[in-house]
C-alpha cells in the first residue's frame, strides 16, 4: 500500500507548491545569481559583482553549516523542530528581489514592483517548503531572513547596480536558460551535503 502511495499522481494543489518550490532550487537560482554578478562585470562594475558573490556565498556558508551541524552531529533546536536552514527559502530570497529589481531602470516604479515581486515570490517558495512537508517553520523563517538580509544588503551598497544598459539582456537570458532548461530539475546539492557532513563527522550515517 506504502508504495501504490508513493506512486500515486500528485493532486493539483500538490503540484502547485511542488512548481513553487522548483523556483528556490540551486538549479535555478544559482544560474540566475551568475547572471546577475555576470551584468554587473561585462560593464565594469566590478565591486558590484564582487560584493554580490560575496554576500551570497557568505549567507550560503551559514546555511551549508547549520545542516552539517545537525546532519553530522545532531546539533539543532528540538523545541523548534530546527535541523538546519531552509536553502531553497534562503536562496529565492537572496536571488529574486535582486533579480526582480535590477531587470528594471533603478529609479523606475517597475524596479520597485520587481523587487516587491521577487520577495513575494521567495515567500511564496517559504511557504511551499511547509506544504510539502520538508521544512518547519523554524527552518524556513530563517532561510527567509537570512536571503532578505542578503538581498536587502546588496541593494543598499550598491545602489546604482540597476543602471546597466545591458542588464536585461544578460540577466533575462540567464533567467530564460534557468526557466527553460534547469527549471523542474532538482540539483544535487543535499546529497552533497549529506556526504559531507558524514565525512566531516567520520561516520557514515546521519547522527
Amino acid at each position: 500500500m506504502a508504495a501504490l502511495a508513493a506512486a500515486a499522481p500528485l493532486g493539483h494543489d500538490e503540484r502547485m507548491w511542488h512548481f513553487l518550490t522548483n523556483a528556490g532550487d540551486s538549479a535555478v537560482t544559482l544560474p540566475a545569481a551568475l547572471a546577475i554578478a555576470l551584468a554587473q562585470a561585462v560593464r565594469g562594475h566590478l565591486r558590484s559583482a564582487g560584493l554580490w558573490l560575496l554576500l551570497l556565498g557568505a549567507g550560503g556558508l551559514l546555511v551549508l553549516a547549520s545542516k552539517l551541524a545537525f546532519i553530522g552531529w545532531g546539533v539543532g533546536v528540538p523545541a523548534l523542530r530546527f535541523t538546519g536552514v531552509s536553502g531553497h527559502s534562503y536562496l529565492a530570497a537572496a536571488v529574486l528581489p535582486v533579480l526582480g529589481r535590477q531587470l528594471w531602470p533603478r529609479d523606475s516604479a517597475r524596479a520597485f514592483y520587481g523587487q516587491l515581486a521577487g520577495v513575494l515570490l521567495a515567500l511564496l517558495v517559504g511557504v511551499s517548503r511547509l506544504m510539502i512537508g520538508v521544512h518547519s517553520v523554524s527552518e524556513v523563517a530563517s532561510g527567509l531572513a537570512l536571503g532578505l538580509w542578503v538581498s536587502a544588503g546588496y541593494l543598499k551598497a550598491c545602489e546604482d547596480a540597476g543602471t546597466l544598459p545591458m542588464r536585461r539582456l544578460i540577466v533575462a537570458g540567464g533567467v530564460l536558460v534557468s526557466a527553460g532548461v534547469l527549471f523542474g530539475l532538482q540539483s544535487p546539492s543535499h546529497a552533497l551535503v549529506v556526504h559531507l557532513a558524514h565525512y566531516l563527522a567520520g561516520r557514515g550515517h546521519d547522527w
